[in-house]
């Protein structure tokens, strides 16, 4: 074969796998963002139309700061006269297996089994991220009090027990709303409306204090919640990386 139409041919297939390279990462990218929020999303829109119906007091997706500096999701924040409860929303269904204390679930549907993190586990990170973002107390003043809860689907079953911390929506619900009404005549507090905006504006979730929201709030809000997941950050640098190889391919930057 002529050397010419070696070196070609070579440089054709160099080309070619570059281009393939580069359309598998956007696409797996796309499929690892899109995927995580489309499931996700549905069960928090109906957790917080379950809350708003509820007449509660409430934040939503708010990114906060994690123990080691890098952003954490938390699903929602309701308040209460007596302080915050931080709900973590779990999407699995079927037949679940775990403890307080396990590293893992174990999720059964027909013969298929699937294994993923406590869900209790990230709600005390969740917990303790609320309370960082909290101004801190003064002599005069106690801490807000942070609890938190793990909602499951109603066709979730837990067949060794469903561990404590763990309650389906509308019984929780039922729950928040008699503890608001039991306390919505106590006098306000100052400190619980200071710790309220505190975490509000440190989630991005309002405009700062005095000012309208940026054009940059919003993109910063897609970007943390994105950055947020383990999953969809893959996924974006994936993606990120397949559309850079792709423009560098049609500019004739790569081989």
């Amino acid at each position: 074969m002529d050397q010419s139409l070696l070196a070609w041919v070579t440089d054709l297939l160099w080309v070619l796998l570059f281009w393939v390279l580069a359309l598998f990462l956007v696409t797996a990218g796309v499929y690892m963002t899109v995927g995580p929020a489309l499931r996700q999303g549905r069960a928090k829109r109906r957790v917080a139309r379950a809350i708003a119906q509820a007449d509660l007091p409430a934040l939503h997706d708010l990114v906060l700061r994690g123990r080691r500096g890098g952003p954490i999701q938390v699903d929602h924040v309701v308040r209460l006269p007596t302080g915050f409860v931080v709900l973590e929303t779990v999407v699995r269904t079927g037949r679940l297996v775990g403890t307080e204390r396990s590293r893992a679930w174990h999720q059964s549907i027909g013969w298929h089994r699937h294994t993923f993190g406590n869900p209790l586990r990230r709600l005390e990170r969740v917990m303790a991220a609320v309370r960082r973002a909290l101004p801190a107390p003064t002599e005069a003043t106690e801490p807000v009090l942070v609890t938190g809860q793990v909602l499951v689907p109603a066709r979730t079953r837990f067949t060794r027990g469903r561990p404590e911390g763990v309650s389906g929506l509308g019984d929780f619900l039922d729950h928040l709303r008699a503890a608001n009404d039991a306390n919505k005549d106590q006098p306000p507090v100052p400190e619980l409306d200071q710790a309220w905006h505190a975490l509000a504006e440190a989630g991005l979730a309002s405009a700062k204090a005095g000012g309208d929201p940026t054009w940059t709030t919003a993109p910063r809000r897609v970007l943390r919640h994105l950055l947020a997941d383990p999953r969809t950050a893959t996924g974006v640098v994936c993606a990120v990386t397949g559309g850079l190889m792709a423009l560098g391919l049609g500019l004739g930057l790569l081989p």
